[in-house]
């Protein structure tokens, strides 16, 4: 409906609003990990100060959703990445982002690579965050099993609320987070990219993954905050060849992905 009014609008309507909201102060964010793939991420400080918005939460699969601060994170993330010479990225590859209390995460994804970054951009204090990716991605094609987180913050070490991105096989239809204390939030799909933001703060450490085929039946279930490079089994491409986890006689075949 927003796209429906006049220039500006929607943004000052969205103020207005969450201004006439008492919003308790956000908690501590904390950045739990990436997938395996991604070295240490460089953790970039700007000297830049924050434009003064009121807290919003918005998830955007692709660029053409973008919220305006949104793609203001966005742009910074872009820009530290120019400056690092990581990965040629623009908007046009962003898949997914998603920002909850003046902190925005991001994946972009290339032909040969994808880039990270996460990003805060708190009123009055310096913009800071960090930025992690791959320029040549082997496992591009391939997933350990129907799901795979690529990014993960949360509110608190324990849980709270979450932002997770990630991927999926075409297998998947529906993929859910279970918060581990009855509640429940759905993630969105596209294209073979997922992202989910909880609020509410009922995330717990047992929190766990839950994926569904077109029928409804239950693909596979993982925990939330399990290390990304952790798997019970090693998985194998079309050829044999191991792509993910350590050499084994268990190993299990590889699902495909493509966007």
């Amino acid at each position: 409906m927003e796209r429906d009014l006049p220039a500006g609008t929607a943004a000052r309507m969205r103020a207005d609003l969450m201004r006439s909201i008492h919003r308790p102060p956000p908690r501590r964010s904390v950045r739990l990990g990436i997938a395996a793939m991604v070295a240490a991420a460089a953790v970039v400080v700007g000297v830049a100060v924050a434009p003064d918005n009121d807290d919003v939460q918005h998830l955007a699969m692709g660029p053409h959703e973008l919220s305006p601060t949104l793609r203001r994170a966005m742009e910074q993330c872009l820009s530290w990445n120019a400056q690092a010479e990581r990965l040629p990225v623009s908007m046009a590859h962003l898949v997914v982002a998603a920002e909850q209390d003046h902190r925005a995460v991001a994946v972009f994804i290339t032909d040969t690579g994808y880039f990270t970054c996460d990003v805060s951009m708190r009123p009055g204090a310096e913009i800071s965050g960090g930025i992690g990716g791959e320029r040549d991605w082997p496992q591009q094609g391939w997933l350990p099993g129907p799901v795979q987180r690529l990014l993960l913050t949360s509110t608190e070490v324990d849980g709270g609320d979450v932002a997770v991105t990630g991927r999926v096989s075409a297998r998947v239809h529906r993929l859910v987070l279970e918060h581990g204390d009855g509640h429940t939030t759905t993630a969105r799909l596209s294209g073979g990219v997922f992202g989910l933001l909880t609020e509410g703060g009922t995330v717990r450490r047992d929190a766990e993954l839950v994926s569904y085929d077109a029928n409804g039946t239950e693909l596979d279930r993982r925990l939330l905050f399990r290390p990304s490079d952790e798997f019970d089994h090693c998985f194998t491409d079309s050829s044999g060849k191991v792509v993910y986890g350590k050499p084994g006689p268990d190993c299990l075949p590889a699902e495909r992905w493509s966007r």
